[in-house]
């Protein structure tokens, strides 16, 4: 028997809500497992991930030890689009994977919230992986041992445009520019975007959508990392059509977001754009609303 689960792509943190929130998009990686008889067999990703340090593996064998799946031997295929460490949530896809592999052995694919829990404690944190499982928009709260996350209805039918630059940027590094303390002026301006956000995204108020994507923590000192972030973020502010931009997860992918009747908004956004995106990829997409889905083969 062999199990498969594909898993979307994620984008964190909107702007201001930090570690919070996150959601799902129309973008996929795919991974077929297959208990054999001895050894560990993986294929379709680079070479010097096909070893026991292999993300997915290491989810799967904890989530193996969690649940009491046996095995002697693994073989996992990898097949996706999702770019690695670009801001997309490759890794979480890799962790949920992983996770929901091992359980679906044991009939137990569709706990959810177990799933949420473990990935989280192997994430360290569930801003990318809470939309992994659960589809759309979600935000997320840790208490302890604890996480509690909820789906945001969102009313309009919104398209995230992907500026993805050809770099890539690890989160180790791009955690190591933030501040370790945050003057009170720029939390509070976050807790007020962050409530503005998910309100304009609830009652279909898309003026808000501009200033309440704005952030003070983590996108003014990631910016500098990224060539022409600064460019970038001016251009699509200065877009009256763009309702929104932010920085994907720990980035360097920037997100747009634009109404689904902007029919010619990617292409708009090259011409503006022009020679700041030579060699990056403009992707426009939608909101996944179901999360993984696993299935038999």
């Amino acid at each position: 028997m062999k199990v498969r689960v594909r898993v979307p792509a994620t984008s964190a943190n909107l702007g201001p809500g930090f570690d919070v929130a996150g959601l799902a998009l129309t973008l996929y990686n795919t991974f077929t497992f297959e208990l054999v008889d001895e050894g560990l067999h993986i294929v379709g990703c680079p070479e010097q991930f096909c070893n026991e340090s292999n993300m997915t593996y290491q989810a799967f064998k904890e989530a193996a030890n969690h649940c009491g799946l046996e095995f002697n031997g693994l073989r996992i295929e990898c097949s996706g689009d999702v770019p690695y460490t670009r801001g997309l949530g490759s890794s979480s896809t890799c962790i949920v994977a992983g996770i929901v592999g091992a359980f679906a052995f044991l009939d137990k694919a569709q706990d959810r919230q177990e799933i949420l829990e473990l990935a989280t404690k192997i994430e360290g944190h569930p801003d990318n992986v809470a939309p992994a499982i659960f589809g759309g928009l979600t935000v997320s709260v840790m208490e302890e041992n604890n996480v509690l996350t909820l789906n945001i209805p969102v009313k309009h039918e919104y398209r995230f445009v992907a500026l993805i630059p050809p770099f890539t940027l690890s989160t180790e590094q791009s955690r190591k520019v933030l501040p370790q303390t945050l003057p009170r002026q720029d939390a509070i301006k976050n807790v007020s975007h962050l409530a503005l956000m998910v309100a304009s995204l609830i009652n279909g108020y898309d003026e808000g959508l501009k200033l309440g994507f704005k952030d003070r923590l983590h996108q003014p000192y990631r910016g500098d990392l990224i060539k022409g972030y600064h460019e970038i973020m001016d251009a699509l502010e200065k877009d009256e059509k763009i309702l929104g931009c932010y920085l994907s997860g720990a980035g360097p992918t920037l997100m747009a977001v634009i109404k689904e009747e902007d029919k010619m908004g990617v292409v708009r956004l090259k011409e503006e754009l022009g020679d700041l995106l030579t060699d990056w990829q403009v992707v426009k997409l939608e909101l996944d609303q179901r999360g993984y889905t696993c299935d038999y083969e």
